[in-house]
């Protein structure tokens, strides 16, 4: 144990470091990931949102657009009238 400690050098104290450089620190950014919400209008006219997405918002619309619904046996309808990506404030 004590060979593990003898590692570590005693002269590093607690005592704050007068040196105002910024060599060596590093500098966080806050970031906030930007949120999306797919707004979709239904064969009825409602406005619905479906979901929200963090990320690639595009792929999930996409998906929605191409969302169809039978009517009979073999003539198909998009399920929604529109798709919209609409960006979330925060």
């Amino acid at each position: 144990m004590s060979a593990q400690l003898d590692m570590f050098p005693t002269e590093l104290s607690a005592e704050p470091n007068t040196n105002s450089d910024l060599v060596g620190l590093a500098v966080r950014r806050q970031f906030r990931a930007r949120e999306f919400a797919i707004i979709v209008t239904e064969l009825s006219g409602n406005k619905t949102e479906l979901c929200r997405v963090g990320s690639n918002p595009e792929a999930v619309a996409e998906g929605a657009r191409r969302k169809t619904i039978l009517l009979g046996r073999s003539r198909r309808i998009p399920l929604y009238r529109r798709v919209e990506v609409v960006e979330l404030k925060p």
